[in-house]
């Protein structure tokens, strides 16, 4: 079965995303042993989704497996954001193919660089984003987290 990736524009399709995004808050801070208020998750979610331009949305036949969001940082830098796949999403390259989506549609937006943090145990991602040409960049927001990465594209 072949994944659809797209905009999340529907009520439905929204409201997965966000489903999506609080299932990768949940992994990301227990892996991490950190929660990610510094992020200001609060009133990212109680005003869900807009504090994104656009959010994208996989699914594996009719089931909602992966998602991520896009925000503007600058006029001219969008910043990747909550890239998440469920485990039952796993081993269908849906991770790469969001980030390709995401940089795709940010260039088509106007956008000419995408900025994004990871963690350094987050390999998986870590691996895509190397391989996508991402390049280290220096800390461009505040992060508590001293091991966090920080990359950009040109787009």
């Amino acid at each position: 079965m072949s994944p659809a990736i797209f905009i999340a524009q529907s009520a439905e399709e929204i409201s997965a995303v966000k489903t999506l995004f609080l299932e990768y808050l949940d992994f990301i801070e227990t892996a991490l042993g950190q929660p990610l208020d510094f992020q200001g998750t609060e009133k990212e979610f109680s005003t869900f989704p807009d504090v994104y331009d656009f959010l994208l949305l996989a699914k594996l036949g009719d089931e909602p497996v992966a998602a991520c969001g896009v925000k503007k940082f600058r006029p001219d830098v969008a910043e990747l954001k909550r890239l998440y796949c469920r485990p039952s999403g796993r081993g269908h390259n849906l991770g790469e193919l969001l980030t390709i989506a995401s940089m795709t549609e940010s260039r088509n937006r106007g956008f000419t660089e995408m900025y994004l943090d990871t963690d350094p145990k987050l390999t998986h991602a870590m691996a895509i984003y190397e391989r996508l040409g991402f390049e280290d960049i220096p800390r461009y927001y505040e992060n508590p987290m001293g091991c966090s990465r920080f990359m950009k594209k040109t787009l």
